[in-house]
């Protein structure tokens, strides 16, 4: 399969509008029409991520679609990194009395 520069900017595009699971099937269903070597044709002429390739390689071939835990993501709370950090923050405080 020939990489125009119009097919490499529908593929680019409709993998821009894509996300999660249904983007790694895409991209896995586009390596495979690529044929043998897709997966580093993929990764050199569009930019893809080999192992986001293989990922979606996997969810192709098993019908499994791997969960993204993206809700378990992300900052947490101070008190968990440091459970002690109120009770030493209250004893650094100097107490001030009302006269």
């Amino acid at each position: 399969m020939e990489l125009t520069k119009e097919v490499k900017a529908l593929l680019l595009s409709t993998a821009k509008d894509l996300k999660g699971s249904a983007l790694r099937m895409f991209m896995a269903r586009t390596v495979q029409a690529l044929g043998e070597g897709g997966q580093r044709r993929a990764k050199r002429e569009l930019g893809w991520n080999r192992g986001t390739i293989r990922k979606g390689m996997h969810e192709v071939e098993s019908g499994i679609i791997c969960v993204d835990a993206y809700s378990s993501r992300g900052r947490k709370r101070s008190e968990e990194h440091l459970p002690n950090l109120l009770i030493d923050r209250h004893a650094q405080l100097p107490i001030v009395r009302a006269k």
